[in-house]
């Protein structure tokens, strides 16, 4: 059986492949058109695909969602303890408030805090 050979048609210049027509030639308003006007008579790759929409219509909207679905709490301690909290975190390659929110969701867990109380003792209303 002899072998088939494909036979393709000639290009032009090689970088003329990959060219995309340029605005003016381009009268249907395909997506390459509008592809090639964004992107200043270039093309930039599929512009069949969509995509999904955008579900916040910036960026201001998208950080406002977020911090509106999170409470924020500060938390104060003496540099001894925060510099082993930073210690752990480093160790467990995670941030200090990811520490926190791990070790805080431990606690709800495990202890019932509104019948047990708190640990440690307090003076003068500080605990210690």
């Amino acid at each position: 059986m002899p072998a088939l050979q494909l036979v393709l048609p000639e290009i032009a210049a090689p970088e003329a492949a990959n060219d995309c027509t340029p605005p003016e030639a381009v009268s249907d308003g395909s997506s390459c058109a509008v592809a090639c006007i964004a992107n200043g008579g270039e093309c930039a790759g599929n512009e069949k695909r969509k995509g999904r929409k955008p579900t916040h219509v910036s960026a201001a909207a998208r950080k406002a969602a977020y911090r509106a679905d999170k409470a924020r709490v500060d938390f104060t301690d003496k540099p001894e303890i925060i510099a082993k909290l930073r210690e752990t975190a480093g160790l467990l390659d995670c941030s200090v408030n990811e520490l926190l929110q791990s070790m805080v969701r431990f606690a709800e867990c495990n202890r019932n805090w509104k019948q047990v109380g708190l640990y440690g003792a307090r003076a003068n209303g500080v605990l210690q």
